[in-house]
């Protein structure tokens, strides 16, 4: 079972400042901990960093022109996305994302509107939206304390290099919960991996709802984007494709991708009448060496 790591160096924000020091043992737990722990910062909308910037390139990238259809569409997620509030120095993690790894910086925004796009199809306009659509753009902070040559492999990993990897949502749901204290963008980090219970880190329940759809709106994204270890993305098709199966398999869960589909033929209606098709016809790669990642395997 992998539930925890020992720091091999101290974690660092992107200032310099410590998160977390070398030898320190970070855990599910000690990130809940740490979230009851962190004192309440001043936040500032989204509207008012350099993703108000941005927020406009997922919204017209090919893969996703079946969920924002139409010019309301759009802008109501942008509405939602724009309004969520950080502290300021979550801006500056976000920032340096940008900077250091551009891929990463577009999936996450890209992962914030379509959290905000499934959730609006699910239950409209509901309050807690803004903090969900935190919680795409965040969850997967956690990587910007993976090893360079491991977060860009192009092959499958080592021992060494799975485990690097296998640590980041336990990272990235430290370093949120030193700023956030309790919010859905710390258990979003520590979840979007689970699958199940077959994905890492092993968790003591289920995920809620609203999580599930930051884990699945995660995977679609990055399945429609360009990847070191495979020669293209996925399209829509494709993407949804490998994550119907997934719920087939319980790697998923299926209400959730469900409602994705309900989102990518136009959200009308209840997504319990969803029926998912047996005929693959998305476009796949035809190299793919994604390493997956069992909890076993990262407890090696």
């Amino acid at each position: 079972m992998f539930d925890r790591v020992v720091l091999a160096s101290d974690l660092v924000d992107a200032t310099g400042a410590a998160l977390a020091g070398a030898g320190e043992v970070v855990s599910v737990a000690s990130v809940h901990e740490a979230a009851r722990a962190a004192r309440p910062q001043a936040r500032v909308p989204l509207a008012r960093s350099a993703v108000a910037n941005d927020l406009h390139l997922p919204l017209a990238e090919p893969p996703f022109r079946h969920l924002f259809r139409g010019e309301e569409v759009r802008s109501a997620v942008a509405r939602v996305v724009l309004s969520a509030r950080l502290p300021p120095a979550l801006f500056e993690e976000l920032a340096a994302l940008r900077a250091a790894d551009p891929g990463r910086y577009r999936h996450a925004v890209a992962t914030a509107a379509v959290t905000a796009r499934l959730l609006m199809v699910a239950v409209g306009d509901a309050p807690a939206l803004p903090d969900l659509a935190a919680a795409g753009l965040l969850h997967d902070l956690g990587m910007r304390h993976v090893p360079p040559a491991v977060a860009r492999a192009a092959g499958a990993l080592d021992r060494e290099g799975t485990r690097a990897l296998a640590a980041h949502p336990l990272l990235g749901g430290l370093h949120l919960a030193r700023h956030l204290g309790a919010h859905p963008a710390v258990e979003a980090a520590l979840a979007h991996h689970w699958k199940s219970g077959a994905g890492y880190p092993a968790l003591a329940r289920s995920p809620s709802r609203s999580v599930e759809v930051v884990g699945v709106a995660s995977a679609f994204v990055a399945l429609t984007q360009p990847r070191p270890y495979r020669s293209c993305p996925f399209d829509a098709r494709g993407a949804a494709d490998v994550l119907i199966d997934e719920a087939r398999a319980r790697l998923a869960d299926p209400s959730t991708v469900r409602l994705l589909v309900h989102a990518l033929r136009g959200g009308s209606g209840e997504s319990r009448g969803v029926r998912f098709g047996r005929q693959r016809v998305g476009q796949a790669p035809l190299v793919n060496r994604h390493t997956p990642i069992a909890p076993t395997a990262a407890a090696l």
